[in-house]
């Protein structure tokens, strides 16, 4: 797996002669509202081709085309990583991390709620906000 996320962050890499790694910053965070206005549409089009809707009587899944939109959400869930260089190692150890929390939230009855900011409604728990329970530092 390892191998194959080096590969597809190294394709992904030259996407449509887009360099990354020379954009300014101004540029870079355009790139990011359009990449994530794109996964937003990409996902939104893999949930139509299930059928979801608590009303409707449906409950089809279109595999192939299923699979299809999620490999086009990939694409861009990938920009919107090598927009801001990171690189597989992080996003492993990121995922790994992330994991242990939440089942350590849930194990201890995790509400969704509590253990957050006040203000800014980060979780307190999580390494990379500042705030704490007196204070919002975002």
């Amino acid at each position: 797996m390892q191998d194959m996320l080096d590969t597809q962050f190294n394709a992904q890499l030259d996407h449509h002669g887009i360099n990354f790694k020379t954009l300014s910053d101004e540029e870079r965070v355009e790139a990011i509202r359009w990449n994530m206005l794109a996964l937003q549409d990409e996902l939104h089009e893999a949930l139509a081709e299930v059928g979801w809707k608590p009303w409707a009587t449906s409950r089809h899944i279109n595999r192939e085309a299923y699979i299809a939109e999620l490999v086009d959400a990939w694409h861009f869930f990938m920009n919107l990583l090598l927009l801001v260089d990171a690189t597989e190692v992080e996003l492993r150890r990121g995922y790994f991390e992330k994991r242990y929390r939440n089942n350590k939230r849930q194990a201890k009855g995790y509400d969704g709620v509590s253990n957050k900011c006040r203000e800014c409604g980060r979780a307190l728990d999580d390494p990379a906000v500042v705030c704490t329970e007196k204070e919002c530092k975002s």
